[in-house]
């Protein structure tokens, strides 16, 4: 009889071997050891390959028969976890040594269906630049995260018995974020469990999302809104301040990106519809509108 294990934590990669090794040394050196790794490699050309297998049968290595976008490789490595929980590490990030530990046994004590904690944001070269501590407390915060959506999908964990119940995963039209269209589906509809404290390690390799991201990422997003609006009965109208508040924060990634393609007046016909909802909109409006150059803008924004 084969016994499943606790957790399954799936690591999606491609040409990820600058910072491999560290990654997976993160999870082999959890004070829990209850669990599996689902290495899914998306082709990669690099060495990556090599050094997931090093690890041995700890680590189920599974090759993509060709290379897809990300909702898709991770719904493929998704169908190959057997944990009872199933958590994600992406390849240049960390877990801190009792991640595993604190979240299962929190989750355990109140069962919650999916949970998530605060994160130490690092640079290229390992060193902690800022946290990013968690301001929800546990519960039904859906409203909350339409604000402030503070889920760092590297602190994620997540009773897998719902997304076979329920027929979830990575929706598959969404190539830069699907992580937020499914952590916000389950946040429709149940409980979330919240841990202040840091969990894991988040690198940033750069200190601005370029504007191409930016604009993929407003219009994922947009999408997602979109089908909780349609998905779940009274939703929008239960939610109605938090979605406008989260449509808005949308126009504005769309303000920024094309600030870095320096057309002022896209981004002005971006903030126009929101330029009250948000003094930091209002704020952007008037720095476009009186012809404060870009880059000191961006500066001005910590892009």
């Amino acid at each position: 009889m084969v016994v499943s294990p606790s957790v399954s934590i799936l690591m999606n990669c491609f040409n990820s071997e600058r910072y491999l090794a560290e990654a997976i040394d993160s999870i082999f050196l959890q004070s829990f050891e209850d669990w599996e790794i689902i290495f899914w490699d998306n082709c990669s050309t690099d060495n990556s390959a090599a050094i997931a297998k090093s690890y041995g049968p700890r680590l189920k290595y599974f090759l993509a028969q060709k290379h897809t976008d990300l909702g898709v490789a991770r719904n493929l490595a998704l169908d190959k976890a057997n944990g009872k929980y199933v958590g994600f590490l992406d390849c240049d990030d960390l877990f801190l040594k009792d991640k595993l530990e604190k979240q299962v046994t929190f989750m355990e004590m109140h069962n919650y269906v999916m949970s998530y904690g605060s994160s130490i944001i690092i640079d290229s070269s390992g060193n902690e630049v800022k946290r990013r501590i968690a301001k929800n407390d546990s519960g039904l915060i859906f409203g909350k995260l339409l604000r402030h959506y503070e889920i760092n999908m590297q602190s994620v964990l997540i009773n897998r018995s719902i997304l076979v119940e329920k027929d979830l995963n990575f929706d598959t039209n969404l190539k830069f974020n699907p992580d937020y269209n499914l952590f916000m589906r389950i946040a429709a509809m149940y409980s979330v469990g919240v841990l202040q404290e840091p969990l894991v390690k988040y690198r940033v390799l750069s200190n601005s999302l370029s504007s191409q991201t930016l604009s993929i990422a407003a219009d994922e997003n947009r999408y997602t809104l979109d089908a909780l609006s349609h998905s779940f009965d009274n939703l929008k109208v239960r939610y109605e301040a938090d979605f406008v508040k989260a449509y808005a924060k949308l126009n504005y990634y769309d303000a920024v990106a094309a600030l870095y393609l320096k057309d002022r007046k896209q981004a002005l016909k971006a903030l126009r519809p929101v330029i009250g909802k948000r003094v930091e909109y209002f704020i952007l409006s008037i720095l476009l509108i009186t012809g404060v150059p870009f880059s000191l803008i961006l500066k001005i924004l910590g892009r």
